[in-house]
């Protein structure tokens, strides 16, 4: 590994060898504003295709110029164009610096209005100085430099966010405290465990920025503690563009081990000389039209045996294009589409899975484990944009996401307390999780921006499938002797076929009003109050269905591992050799709904020239109703109802101080609630092969108390920033994953009495020229940045809650740190760009480290389990080729290090390791063409 990132670093060096040229830099002033730099206005070199845009700073700088004499063109939307001569001398950097202001015939017909590029990082930057409220951003120019490929894992780049799974972790508070905005408008999960949706889903491709906001302001809905996360998609094209792009890559742990996953029934040979290894189809749902009368029939098309595959590299295929009209004088049509897809194994072997009771003996022992999945994702985002004027614009967007996972895990351990019984299990599942959006919205302004109505509306159809999970479990009765069934088990629950479909309907609009008042000595409006009404709707309906396989006939059968099929075959079933019966389980159906109608009003005012008032209030109306049955009900009973209904009056106040032009003091103070989620109130057992989850219909809301203060500053140069932030958050009642007394390793959930988080962020962006004060060299192209999190958390549980069904928890630490908080999150990064002649070369490097976490808490005598910290390492390189090629590297997880979870067993004084897997490193390989 030491000799990979040795290359690697070699390999960044040997870019840094320019040839003799020259540069030109400078600042171009704004006369219409009293000679204030002019943002975003366009430098080129006339007759090449060499040029830039000028950052908020008005600075720009063009480099690699051959020596000669050149012509300087500067220009801006409604402005007089303006150029100038030069002369490059090679080794120099020569400085021009120019004002233009509008044209003659603009100045008393024009009033010139421009909007910024907010996928830029220096935008963004922009952006966030002069907000009057706390954000943060992520464009999709620093997405693309760190070569990241999906929204989830660019967020995690920024501070205090970590990622568990496809669990995001804002400030050490995890699913249910966030929330998800697709243009603002709420996005619903697909899984029915989740309330976040997995952002992993999401590539880049569709990405004009990420807005990560950690202070809660009242237009945005209040179940809220960690952040809301809203997705910009691109809908500005521009000039007309097309852009294909591929990519092919690998992982090791894939390429240096065969790639098995369960016979789907629906698969072709490849056509290799054996026949052996098969590909499947193309989106292929295996057996999803089982009707549960047909059992006697044999309905079943998928089996039981393992199957070997083409381990095929992965790979990606997008395309993107637009093309912004020109209708009447005004009038602008904007067209964009962007489709991909992408696939990639993933393979993990001798892994280790196990529980172990309070004296550190196994209950299951797992400590042999193999891992196969095979993922895919299909997008397709579609807008269309008119803007009849300046002033008024609407925009429909479209979004459809196809993922799935075909996953095999194949257990081998020790499966009883007296560790002398070896049993063998496998588990094949298959999942597909859709998603259909439909979104429209407009924004209005009147009376020269006095006014701005800006509203929207969303549908959006969430499905989640497990058409086809199958399970066995097998013993081991002599050496190398194997049987179905688990013999220190009386349950023949194990060996089973299950079912899961997850239906939901999201309803969501909202109307906002601006009304500006209060101009400053520059004609700008420098107050503000806004009022609005939104209101969202939500229904779900789960179901879920478990077959059960009777195997008592085969209790001294033997049978291979690999071909269990040669016993669980229809010949075996229509002569009664073994019996599928449907586990009638009630809790496995349950409906849901929520509804939530809210208004605001916020006021922005301007106390002096350089203090800001931002406060505001937020009333929602909520219902959530969780329709459900219990255990011992039957099938005909009638539903019981979770109701809760509540009404929130949720306040925030926030203030900003510029100390000077680049520096900035905040604060924000809010109260805000958190809701539990449909599957923590329906009781709904989900069970995995370790370990079992109900849902607790007790479970009510938790209030949130949220308190942040932060100073940041913007040097004068472009694209840096010097950022520190104190938090604190109050929480009662919080709702915890905790163990139920009972032998049967459950967990539930339950509200705490309160909890505490204090913590502190800290942000730096420099460009390492100016850091080192060096004239134009090297040093000049390359960019650090590093953002570090501090945190102290505290749980306090009681120890005398009970659950709906009156069965006692049992926490084995009754105070502790709080699930999924780390004690310190790092991320760092070194970025180089440089032009030389046609090629633009950026690469970087980036690197992410985190504290031990609580995976899940500890119950009956048995410790917390911690997830062990590791840090990470990727590497990116792309050349952009002229104007119409760009090749990329991306090298992911180059340290791969185990993902290690341990129990902290205090009654033996030692931890116990029970979870450890390694990924393997992504090597990929691209090349997109700019037609």
């Amino acid at each position: 590994m030491r000799k990979i990132v040795i290359l690697i670093a070699l390999f960044v060096v040997g870019m840094l060898n320019a040839q003799e040229t020259g540069s030109v830099t400078g600042t171009l002033l704004d006369k219409e504003a009293d000679n204030q730099p002019l943002p975003f206005a366009n430098v080129l070199i006339k007759g090449t295709t060499k040029g830039t845009t000028t950052d908020f700073d008005g600075l720009y700088t063009i480099d690699n110029l051959e020596p000669g004499t050149y012509t300087l063109e500067f220009s801006f939307v409604g402005y007089e164009t303006l150029d100038k001569e030069l002369v490059i001398t090679a080794g120099q950097t020569t400085t021009v610096n120019a004002s233009i202001g509008a044209s003659a015939a603009a100045l008393d017909e024009v009033v010139i209005k421009t909007t910024t590029k907010k996928e830029s990082e220096a935008a963004i930057l922009l952006e966030q100085k002069n907000a009057v409220t706390i954000q943060q951003k992520i464009g999709a120019q620093e997405l693309s430099k760190k070569g990241v490929s999906d929204v989830a894992t660019g967020l995690t780049k920024a501070t205090g966010i970590s990622k568990q799974s496809d669990k995001l972790y804002v400030r050490g508070l995890g699913d249910r405290y966030n929330n998800a905005y697709l243009n603002g408008l709420p996005i619903p999960s697909l899984n029915p465990k989740l309330k976040l949706i997995d952002l992993g889903i999401f590539p880049t491709d569709i990405v004009e920025n990420l807005g990560i906001y950690k202070t809660y302001s009242p237009d945005i809905y209040g179940d809220f503690a960690g952040a809301s996360v809203n997705i910009d998609t691109k809908d500005r094209p521009g000039k007309g563009f097309l852009e294909v792009g591929f990519s092919s890559g690998v992982n090791t742990n894939a390429v240096s081990n065969d790639f098995f996953l369960l016979n789907g029934g629906k698969y072709d040979d490849w056509g290799l000389d054996d026949g052996s290894r098969r590909v499947p189809i193309f989106l292929d749902i295996p057996n999803y039209n089982y009707v549960s009368t047909d059992i006697n029939n044999f309905p079943f098309d998928t089996s039981f045996n393992p199957e070997k595959r083409f381990n095929a590299p992965d790979g990606s295929a997008s395309i993107t294009g637009g093309k912004t009209f020109t209708v009447g004088n005004e009038q602008k049509l904007d067209l964009l589409f962007t489709g991909s897809f992408g696939q990639n194994h993933e393979t993990a072997t001798a892994g280790i899975e196990s529980t172990f009771n309070a004296q550190g003996g196994p209950i299951s022992n797992f400590s042999d484990i193999n891992r196969y999945r095979y993922n895919t994702n299909t997008t397709v985002l579609g807008s269309v944009g008119y803007r009849w004027n300046i002033n008024n614009k609407i925009l429909a967007t479209t979004l459809f996401v196809n993922d799935t996972q075909d996953e095999l895990r194949e257990f081998r351990g020790l499966g009883d307390e007296d560790a002398s019984t070896r049993i063998f299990a496998r588990r094949g599942t298959y999942e597909q999780n859709t998603l259909f959006t439909q979104q429209l919205t407009g924004e209005h302004k009147f009376k020269e921006d006095k006014y701005k109505l800006s509203w929207g509306m969303a549908y959006n159809k969430a499905q989640g499938l497990i058409p086809d999970r199958r399970q066995l479990f097998f013993t081991e009765i002599e050496e190398g002797l194997v049987v179905l069934g688990d013999r220190t088990s009386p349950d023949f629950a194990n060996n089973q076929r299950f079912y899961q479909e997850l239906d939901e309907n999201d309803y969501s609009a909202k109307i906002d009003f601006d009304i500006n008042f209060g101009k400053n000595e520059d004609d700008e409006f420098k107050n503000k109050l806004t009022v609005g009404v939104a209101s969202r709707s939500k229904d779900r309906e789960f179901e879920a269905n478990q077959l059960n396989y009777n195997l008592n006939n085969f209790r001294n059968t033997p049978v291979e591992f690999n071909n269990p099929d040669a016993l669980l075959n229809e010949t075996n079933f229509l002569d009664g050799a073994y019996v599928v019966l449907e586990n009638l389980n009630p809790t496995r159906i349950y409906e849901a709904d929520l509804s939530t109608l809210a208004a605001f009003a916020n006021l922005q005012y301007a106390l002096s020239k350089t203090l800001t008032f931002n406060g505001g209030i937020r009333t929602e109306l909520f219902e959530q109703n969780v329709f459900y049955r219990e255990q011992q009900d039957l099938e005909t009973s009638p539903f019981r109802t979770r109701k809760i209904e509540e009404t929130f009056i949720l306040p925030s106040i926030s203030f900003k101080y510029e100390v000077n032009n680049q520096t900035n003091l905040r604060f924000a103070a809010s109260k805000t609630v958190t809701l539990p989620k449909f599957t923590e109130v329906a009781p709904f057992l989900d069970e995995d092969v370790t370990e079992v989850t109900l849902g607790n219909p007790i479970v009510t809301n938790s209030d949130n108390y949220n308190v942040d203060i932060k100073w940041e500053h913007f040097p004068e140069q472009s694209g840096e920033l010097v950022a520190a932030t104190l938090f604190g958050k109050y929480i009662e009642n919080p709702i915890e994953k905790v163990f139920v007394a009972s032998a049967a390793n459950q967990n539930t959930f339950i509200n705490s009495d309160n909890a505490v988080i204090f913590g502190a962020e800290l942000e730096y962006k420099k460009n390492l020229g100016n850091l080192f004060k060096v004239e134009e060299t090297t040093w000049n192209d390359l960019s650090f940045g590093i953002n570090a999190t501090l945190m102290y958390t505290q749980v306090e549980i009681d120890p005398t809650i009970t659950t709906f069904n009156g069965s006692n928890i049992a926490p084995t630490n009754l105070e502790r740190q709080l699930q999924g908080a780390s004690p310190f999150l790092v991320n760092a990064d070194l970025a180089y760009s440089k032009e030389f002649e046609s090629h633009k070369i950026t690469s970087a490097i980036d690197f992410n480290i985190f504290g031990d976490r609580v995976y899940s808490a500890g119950g009956n005598g048995v410790g917390d389990i911690f997830e062990q910290g590791y840090g990470s390492l990727n590497f990116n390189f792309k050349d952009e080729i002229g104007d119409h090629i760009e090749i990329s590297f991306k090298a992911k997880n180059l340290l791969n290090p185990d993902i290690k979870r341990y129990i902290d067993q205090e009654s033996i004084g030692r931890e116990i390791t029970n979870y450890n897997f390694d990924n393997g490193i992504n090597f990929s390989l691209g090349v997109t063409f700019k037609l």
